[in-house]
């Protein structure tokens, strides 16, 4: 018979203000790889009612998807897991073992850092995302929507038109047809 996980084999860990958003999820201690930190706790629902309530506060929901079936909503008798941010390259990782839904350190994880994993949602609409990754994609939803994909390539395209633009005001043209790069005319 396997051990069960209870709390206090569980890694320290705690809330503090986040750069990404409110508060965040912290180690409260250093966590090893592929170790398990929290358990996503709260009211467990059919995933009927959890669409509803996401509909009506769509800014800050707690509901996360445990199977076909049901969602457990955070905001109803959840505890600190619901302050996990979102980040696009997360330390963490999301894990359903035997109907419970697990936070997994991706990675070791320094005390004092705050705990994030990649939301992937599903939503109807694009989600803007603040995490500062450095490989942040700008959004929570799923890296394979097409949405995202479709919005990257056109920021992609902005990016390169604007340092094309910015590269053509640097460049000026002399009368004689010569061109150089940041030159500067002699009075």
């Amino acid at each position: 018979m396997e051990k069960q996980t209870t709390k206090k084999f569980l890694p320290k860990v705690f809330l503090d203000k986040s750069m990404i958003h409110g508060q965040g999820l912290f180690a409260g201690e250093k966590i090893k790889a592929e170790r398990r930190i929290i358990e996503y706790k709260g009211e467990k629902i059919p995933s009927g009612e959890g669409t509803v309530r996401s509909t009506e506060d769509e800014v800050l929901t707690y509901i996360f998807t445990l199977n076909d079936k049901y969602d457990i909503d955070g905001a109803v008798n959840g505890n600190e897991a619901r302050f996990a941010n979102h980040s696009c390259d997360g330390n963490t990782y999301v894990d359903i073992i035997r109907n419970r839904i697990w936070l997994i350190a991706k990675r070791d994880i320094e005390k004092g850092e705050e705990i994030t994993y990649d939301y992937s949602l599903d939503a109807d609409d694009l989600l803007a995302c603040k995490c500062g990754a450095k490989y942040c994609r700008g959004y929570m939803n799923e890296a394979d929507d097409k949405r995202v994909k479709q919005a990257l390539r056109k920021k992609r395209e902005q990016a390169k038109k604007a340092k094309s633009e910015i590269k053509a005001k640097k460049t000026k043209t002399t009368d004689k047809g010569k061109t150089f790069q940041g030159a500067k005319k002699k009075k």
